[in-house]
């Protein structure tokens, strides 16, 4: 993708969905298929105008030449996949309202702006898009956001863009914390090496 706003909305049931985000940068092979043992359905929505670039046979001869180009893609391709990681384990927070914060956090790394009163996500995200993106009802979103706004957390604004104030890094240290006092650590399986990546952001 070159420009634009795109939804890629994964449906196992007719209400079960699962919404993933896609922006400028991001690599997508929309003919390339999963298994089908259990039956899905994706369909895409433009949530913003969206160009894309179409990288065919004579761009791939040509990006022969310069290997780094492959290599850049490779790394698209790679940040999509953590990424859907990501997302997959914020569905496994217990709380509803710690999932929506660290997800808009999240996207606020990529596409927010930075004003004097917080972080502004223009994105058009509805309580609907925001549950299939957590995991979690709409009716629950709606309650979790009132929570956040009534803490001053998350705002949205007038023109449907919404604003984080505080700082990422404090809130997610109160999640670690709340989490720990409750005994929500999962110890790596015995069998496993724990190998941990080094931190992003």
């Amino acid at each position: 993708m070159v420009e634009g706003l795109l939804s890629r909305v994964v449906l196992l049931e007719e209400h079960r969905a699962c919404t993933e985000l896609l922006g400028p940068g991001d690599v997508l092979r929309p003919w390339v298929d999963v298994y089908k043992s259990v039956p899905s359905e994706a369909n895409w929505h433009v949530m913003q105008p969206a160009k894309v670039a179409a990288l065919d046979r004579r761009f791939s001869i040509a990006m022969a030449r310069w290997p780094e180009v492959g290599a850049a893609i490779g790394d698209r391709l790679v940040e999509r996949a953590r990424g859907l990681a990501f997302y997959l384990a914020v569905c496994h927070l217990k709380r509803v309202d710690e999932r929506l914060l660290i997800v808009l956090w999240h996207l606020a790394d990529r596409w927010g702006r930075v004003r004097r009163d917080g972080v502004v996500v223009p994105l058009p995200l509805t309580h609907q898009l925001l549950a299939t993106i957590v995991g979690a009802q709409r009716p629950s979103v709606t309650t979790a956001l009132s929570s956040l706004r009534e803490r001053r957390l998350v705002e949205r604004r007038d023109d449907g863009d919404w604003l984080l104030r505080g700082q990422a890094p404090e809130n997610l240290q109160r999640l670690r914390e709340r989490s720990a006092s409750v005994g929500d650590d999962v110890p790596p399986p015995g069998n496993c090496e724990d190998v941990r990546e080094p931190p992003t952001g």
